[in-house]
């Protein structure tokens, strides 16, 4: 059998502090976490030129600014009125 398949409850938390996946949204954003709204256009660093080094620096960047566990994301998001049951997380 190839791949998994995984079932993340809606109360879960405990396990983003080491989530190791991201998420790039059609019009080129890229989410480190379902909780944000996109923390870094990797469309518009291309469109203006940006090497592999420099988006590979970005990059990191953006991934070790992520929320160190679900209860942080969660606060952080609350402006968005995202929750994990209504984005499909």
């Amino acid at each position: 059998m190839k791949g998994r398949i995984g079932v993340i409850a809606a109360w879960t938390r405990s396990f983003c502090g080491t989530c190791n996946r991201i998420r790039v949204t059609p019009q080129g954003m890229l989410k480190t976490c379902l909780y944000d709204g996109g923390v870094l256009s990797i469309r518009d660093l291309m469109r203006a030129g940006a090497n592999d080094a420099e988006l590979t620096d970005v990059l990191l960047q953006a991934f070790r600014q992520r929320p160190r566990d679900g209860w942080e994301a969660e606060k952080n998001a609350a402006e968005h009125g995202a929750s994990m049951a209504t984005i499909g997380g």
